[in-house]
């Protein structure tokens, strides 16, 4: 008998059926991770058009995010959702949005001044590093030796696939603008590991959605950017990358809570695969033999990372019942 007065017979079927109920949660949060990467990589594909419609980048960026938000509130109101965040995450979130994703968008279209988009992009997805960094250096557990291993496969991967396009040129300022990027997205994934206890995905991805629409709208109004959209020239591929968004971020965030930042940044990486993916498909962009090992790398990397054990504990106060993305 075990201490509790238990058999051990179903004290062993009760621990199994945890650890399998464990394993298929985090298949659920890897797998939503992958769908954002999907979407964050027809964002990119989609972007490569939305840069010649003749508007400002960080004007296009403000439209992108007041779309999707727009678009998350709908779909609250017609599952009957709350659209206000809980108490004491409002102003995290609001945060999250204005500087997370605002100023972490223009650090990165920053370096895009000063450098092409292969360099730029490769800096920037040092963030997996930084992560997992920066949550050792916070005390909160070094990652193991599967997801050491799956952090070396991710960032090589993303290398690999991102020097592929050729082209690797930057001057230092742009260096300075793409790590700013990348160090702000890290603390973007520390912080809403932080601060999301109550509010579900849904809601919170508009709220930081609609802070980063804001944010991004009071810098075109500053810099005199604003100008109205028009026809489907422009309006098309701006919606686009809105709806994208709005999936994304619910995808994203959904499942950070799952896995936590530092599995959640190692399985971001699949996003430079998944634009050129896309990129080859609709914008017949050639794919190379470095694309192809880098895409291996890039997977073998988030499966290590799905079925390594969370390097961090989750705190006992989550709990938010799961929502599905957004359609």
């Amino acid at each position: 008998m075990a201490p509790d007065g238990l058999p051990l017979g179903r004290c062993g079927s009760i621990a199994g059926a945890l650890v399998a109920d464990g394993k298929r949660t985090d298949l659920l949060g890897a797998g939503l991770l992958g769908l954002a990467a999907i979407q964050f990589g027809t964002v990119v594909v989609v972007g490569k058009v939305s840069t010649t419609i003749g508007l400002s980048t960080f004007w296009v960026l403000a439209v992108r995010f007041a779309i999707a938000a727009l678009l998350l509130a709908i779909v609250l109101a017609l599952l009957r959702q709350p659209l206000v965040a809980a108490r004491g995450e409002r102003i995290g979130l609001l945060l999250l949005g204005a500087i997370g994703y605002g100023v972490e968008a223009t650090f990165f279209f920053l370096a895009l001044d000063h450098g092409n988009a292969s360099i730029v992009t490769l800096l920037f997805f040092t963030y997996p590093a930084i992560v997992s960094l920066a949550w050792m250096a916070m005390g909160r557990g070094s990652p193991g030796w599967l997801l050491g291993g799956a952090l070396v496969a991710a960032i090589s991967g993303a290398a690999l696939v991102v020097a592929s396009s050729g082209g690797l040129t930057i001057e230092p300022l742009g260096v300075v603008f793409a790590l700013s990027a990348a160090v702000t997205f890290s603390g973007y994934l520390i912080g809403a590991d932080h601060v999301l206890r109550r509010t579900g995905p849904l809601t919170s991805s508009m709220w930081v959605s609609g802070s980063a629409a804001l944010g991004l709208a009071v810098w075109s109004l500053a810099g005199g950017d604003v100008t109205l959209l028009r026809g489907l020239d422009q309006w098309g591929p701006v919606a686009w990358i809105g709806v994208a968004t709005a999936g994304a971020f619910v995808s994203l965030l959904a499942g950070l809570r799952i896995l936590g930042p530092v599995r959640t940044a190692i399985i971001g990486a699949t996003e430079p695969l998944a634009a050129a993916i896309l990129a080859f498909v609709f914008l017949e962009e050639r794919v190379t033999p470095l694309v192809a090992v880098g895409g291996a790398l890039i997977l073998a990397g988030a499966v290590a990372a799905s079925l390594a054990r969370r390097p961090e504990t989750m705190p006992a106060s989550r709990d938010v019942p799961f929502e599905p993305p957004a359609p």
